[in-house]
Order: C-alpha cells, then structure tokens, then sequence
C-alpha cells in the first residue's frame, strides 16, 4: 500500500448544506461538558464573546503553518527569509480588531495586547532557533495543511457530518506512518490534569479514527500529537526544560480509546438530534451539568440562562 498515493488521490465530499448538519469536536466536548450550555449555543445561537486568547492562538498557528508551507512544499531559503515574527504580529492585530468590530467595543486592554503580543514573538523566536528539534527536513513530508475531514460517523445519522480540519499532517519516510499533528496555544503547558482530561485530549483520536476512514490509511499507520506553545515560561526553573516554549504530548490513541470515543460521538449524535435526521431536538430539555471546572468560565454563569452554576 502506497500511503503517500491514497492520501493525495482521497477525495473529500463537499458539505451539502441543504440536506446535512455538520458537528465538530468542539460541539461534542462543549455537550459532554454541560449539555445545556451546548444547547445555549448552538440550539439558541448564544455564542461566546470574542476572546484575546482565541485571537492568539489562531495567529500563532497560521504563522507557525506558514512556515511549515514554505519550509516543505518551497525550500529551506523561503522559510528562513519568512519574517514569522512581523506576519505573527499582523495577524494576531487584524484578528482582534475584526473581533472587537464585531463586538463594538475592545475586549482587551492596550497593556494585554502588548503582553499578548511580546509573548508570541518570544514562542516564534523559541520555535526558529529550535525548530531542527522538533521538524527536520529530511526524511519527512507534509501532506497537507487544515486537511479536512467530512465524514458521516453515525449510520442511522448519514446527514449529520463530523467536519474537522487538521492542523499538519505529515508522513515519515522512515517509520511510513502518517502523523497528525495539533498545535495548541497554553498560558504555561499542559500539567498532569490537562493531559489526563479526556475532553481536552480525545479530539487527536477522534481525528486518527475518521482520518483513516477518509483517506483510506490503514489506523495502525497514524500516531496523534500535540504541539502546545506557551507564553509564560519561569524566570528560574528547578529543571532546563521547563524554560522551554515547546511541549509535546501524545495522547493514548489505541483501538480501546478509539472505541470509547467513537461510542461518545454517536451518543451524542443520538441525544441531540432528531431520530435518524439532521434537525436538531429543539423540544427536548438538555441537563445542566454544573461543576466546579465547568461553570468557571461559562459566560452563561449568573444569568437568566442558567440557575444551575457553581462558583465555589
């Protein structure tokens, strides 16, 4: 099997929109967190507000992508005459002024975004002058950039559409298997509660899963990674490693977590939409789910939307 052929000649449909309903890891972690905040927002349209750390995040992986483009699919020349610092800077300024448009107001202060600001060009000059320890030329290749999934996950369910796009997605030609990778922006890292809390680490399982599914790669040729990037790091570490602005972390991937995570999606599929359709159970009451670590940042907390939160 030439793994490289079926990933590039794999098709992909188009979403009909007409006719499907699409759901993301997103909705699925937000409905096994509090079903009734998933319905908030996507039953009743309350989105959350805009955030300076969505804004971020989303700059750091389109410059850190960009450089991965010019840096496999052009010449090492191109990525290393790429200013990743001043195109991080533009994007993450476009991005939180088109947000706080949106919004009407600024949602940040000038002392955040200069923070905010300082703190991604000190990850991009971490990740430049240690990028050979994490991605090396030689031996790999990118496959591709926000690779999509669209898969229909739930037989009984062929119009509701799990939609994902893949951050990087690489083959190493020495191990011939495909690794995705999930980059992650973190105040300080992922600690051991991060890496133990299944709602944060399952979505790299769900992807191999569908990933192998829709692009016809044999599920044992997959390994998941995350790529966090952090903005804090000590000043006076007990250890080296801990001033370092790079963590990796694998989650465990293996046909028992699959299983798992293949059964939360169609139990989620099954409680939220109507049987065998994509229209959503609008008439349904969705439990309230309130805890500590839930509640805590819920921008519904204390409103006439939900009675039912925790603060202490």
């Amino acid at each position: 099997m030439n793994i490289i052929e079926n990933v590039q000649n794999a098709r992909v449909p188009e979403m009909n929109w007409a006719i499907a309903k699409n759901i993301s890891y997103t909705q699925l972690s937000l409905w096994s967190e509090c079903p009734h905040k998933w319905k908030l927002m996507y039953i009743d349209k309350m989105k959350q507000p805009p955030s300076i750390h969505l804004s971020f995040g989303t700059a750091m992986h389109e410059t850190l992508q960009e450089y991965m483009e010019l840096m496999y699919n052009k010449n090492q020349q191109a990525a290393d005459e790429f200013d990743a610092q001043a195109d991080f800077q533009k994007r993450f300024m476009e991005l939180y002024k088109a947000d706080a448009d949106k919004l009407g107001e600024n949602f940040a202060t000038k002392k955040e975004l200069i923070e905010f600001t300082n703190d991604g060009l000190n990850i991009i000059d971490f990740f430049l002058r240690h990028r050979q320890e994490h991605f090396q030329k030689h031996g790999w290749k990118l496959l591709g950039i926000e690779m999509p999934i669209l898969i229909a996950p739930h037989e009984d369910y062929p119009n509701v559409k799990l939609m994902g796009k893949l951050d990087l997605v690489m083959f190493d030609e020495t191990t011939h298997k495909v690794v995705i990778w999930d980059i992650k922006t973190s105040t300080r890292g992922w600690g051991k509660w991060d890496k133990e809390n299944k709602l944060k680490t399952s979505q790299m399982v769900i992807y191999k899963k569908y990933f192998a599914e829709q692009y016809n790669v044999p599920v044992e040729n997959i390994d998941v990674r995350y790529f966090i990037v952090k903005r804090k790091v000590p000043d006076n570490p007990p250890y080296p490693i801990m001033k370092s602005r790079i963590q990796k972390f694998e989650p465990s991937s293996g046909k028992v977590t699959q299983n798992k995570m293949v059964k939360n999606v169609r139990a989620f599929i099954e409680d939220v939409f109507v049987d065998g359709s994509h229209m959503y159970n609008v008439d349904k009451t969705y439990e309230k789910l309130a805890s500590k670590k839930s509640c805590r940042w819920c921008p519904f907390l204390n409103t006439e939307h939900c009675d039912a939160g925790i603060t202490k």
